[in-house]
């Protein structure tokens, strides 16, 4: 079974501002909410591909309910949630010329709570896999490190799909596959990398340390994936992206879905890029439909290691 883990899940209310001005009144002509957050998304868009997963989520007060009963009504998603006493968060999403993310830190999960996700894992083995996306929760500053560690101890391979900070907690854990962006990827080695052939061999250090997959997304360049030996890029899509929200999660759910059928991490990849550009040029989560209309235009190039 396919696992997805989501500590700090939301709400996203997305609102679409023509001429934003701030210190004045704004007035949005279209907003809409969308339940989930990184690997509730994951599993939407598994469960579109029909690829069976079960999403284990933190959730608490009228906006947890509202997530569980918003996700149960749309989409045929396995919920296991674990109850806490403070509310889910609402992150607003605004698009203007530019998108601009208002995220909240999220409510207090207690060690008590933690400790029943814990417990669910030790029901887990190597025959599932655990994908983890998103930020840690308030009060469990370690637990990227402990969900980590467990899935080491019982041989559970794990995908993680976090903030480059957090990196160093379960870097030498050997996660199967990172999904950083190039941000998350330069706050993890503290630089500013910008060109191609200079992230090249800077991600390949994640390799090094036991990561059999790494891909990097690179926004309107495209995205890349590199392993110990070769190195692809992604050219971007042409289109008029609607919003970026939850490409991440589609494009991770797109790499599992036809990694675990084909076991070829390239035909991976691109069914990834094609699941993210379905995402970024809908303004919603990736459909089959609309990945197989991408998946057409994803354009994969070899980088030889003399050019990285």
């Amino acid at each position: 079974m396919i696992y997805t883990i989501t500590l700090n899940p939301s709400l996203d209310y997305k609102i679409y501002v023509d001429g934003f001005k701030e210190g004045e009144l704004n007035r949005f002509r279209k907003a809409n909410i969308s339940s989930g957050g990184k690997g509730v998304n994951v599993s939407i868009v598994l469960s579109r591909l029909k690829t069976p997963s079960e999403a284990i989520l933190f959730v608490g007060g009228f906006t947890g309910q509202k997530l569980i009963e918003d996700v149960n009504a749309d989409h045929e998603v396995i919920l296991d949630p674990i109850w806490i006493e403070q509310d889910t968060r609402i992150n607003i999403k605004l698009s203007t010329k530019v998108e601009t993310e208002l995220n909240h830190w999220g409510p207090h999960v207690k060690d008590e709570q933690f400790e029943i996700l814990l417990k669910k894992m030790e029901h887990m083995n190597e025959n599932d896999l655990v994908i983890l996306g998103g930020s840690a929760p308030y009060g469990q500053r370690d637990a990227f490190q402990r969900i980590a560690e467990m899935c080491h101890k019982k041989k559970i391979p794990f995908i993680m799909d976090t903030p480059g900070q957090a990196f160093p907690q379960f870097i030498d854990f050997k996660p199967l596959m990172m999904k950083p962006n190039l941000r998350e990827l330069n706050d993890y080695l503290l630089m500013e990398l910008v060109e191609i052939k200079d992230i090249i061999p800077h991600a390949r250090q994640l390799n090094y340390r036991g990561v059999k997959h790494v891909i990097i997304s690179l926004g309107s360049r495209g995205a890349l994936y590199v392993d110990e030996t070769h190195a692809y890029h992604a050219k971007p899509i042409e289109g008029d992206a609607q919003f970026t929200t939850g490409a991440g999660d589609s494009m991770v759910a797109g790499f599992v879905h036809e990694y675990l059928k084909t076991d070829d991490p390239i035909s991976a990849f691109k069914m990834g890029v094609a699941a993210a550009s379905a995402t970024v040029f809908s303004g919603r989560l990736a459909t089959p439909r609309d990945i197989k209309k991408y998946i057409k235009k994803v354009n994969i190039e070899e980088i030889s290691d003399d050019h990285s």
